[in-house]
């Protein structure tokens, strides 16, 4: 029969482009690329098509800008792609994010399965798909790492604390996957050229049933004040190289005395 899958991209931008504009927010008029996570995620969905059969939806949220990616999604292999983009959608959070993406989702249809990336680069936050599972109601399996795709279920390997755990959970689900999951496939010519022509479904939020109030910053609990570029640095390494172990430990304790009385 095959499985309907529906996978959620966002569009980023580039990191050594990111930067904040006066009032410290995020300067979203740069260049822009596919989230990174979500091309593992697309590649997931594209898996379980090749091993079941199918289709492949892509949906994001945004600004028309964001055609890009949903264009590099179909050269890559996807069927279908949707766009949410409307003016009242600006400022959203997380949570008026996922209120707005489960609303478009439930009036393109049903899908068995739902592929998001574990986190987007430029907020990092992790939060929207397992929202997402929550408001739709279907079992949710986070940080994947690998998975086995069977008619009736979906074996999966999901990275925790200290090691690993294997899941088995039946359809519908929702699957945030990681980096380690696979290595996402490129374009393909055939894909290529049927996405040139291929037409994305643009939607605003009067064509899922939802009010200028429920998304935005109306409809967001939260608000960022500021977003700060954050450079970590770690202190110069001291190597400490003698073949005799117990003049390189003599050496050691010298080094660190030194470095005691000049901070005293």
């Amino acid at each position: 029969m095959g499985k309907n899958t529906l996978v959620l991209i966002k569009q980023v931008p580039i990191p050594k482009m990111m930067r904040t504009t006066a009032e410290g927010l995020m300067d979203r008029n740069v260049a822009s690329q596919m989230n990174p996570y979500c091309k593992h995620a697309l590649e997931e969905a594209l898996r379980l098509k090749d091993t079941l059969g199918g289709t492949v939806t892509v949906l994001s949220m945004g600004p028309p800008s964001f055609v890009q990616s949903l264009k590099e999604a179909l050269s890559m292999g996807a069927d279908k792609a949707y766009l949410l983009t409307d003016r009242r959608l600006a400022g959203s959070d997380t949570w008026a994010t996922a209120h707005a993406l489960t609303a478009a989702i439930r009036t393109i249809g049903k899908f068995d399965a739902i592929f998001a990336g574990i986190q987007t680069i430029d907020g990092d936050t992790g939060h929207v798909g397992p929202q997402v599972a929550e408001r739709l109601g279907i079992p949710q399996v986070t940080y994947i790492t690998a998975a086995e795709y069977h008619e009736d279920y979906i074996i999966a390997t999901r990275r925790v604390e200290k090691g690993y755990q294997k899941v088995k959970v039946r359809y519908p689900v929702l699957l945030t996957v990681t980096k380690y999951a696979n290595q996402p496939r490129g374009p393909r010519l055939k894909y290529a050229i049927r996405a040139k022509k291929q037409e994305i479904k643009f939607l605003s939020i009067d064509d899922v049933g939802l009010k200028a109030e429920e998304v935005g910053l109306e409809g967001s609990p939260t608000v960022v004040a500021r977003v700060k570029n954050v450079v970590f640095e770690r202190p110069p390494c001291k190597f400490i190289e003698n073949k005799d172990p117990k003049t390189a430990v003599e050496l050691m304790i010298q080094y660190l005395e030194e470095i005691y009385q000049s901070s005293s």
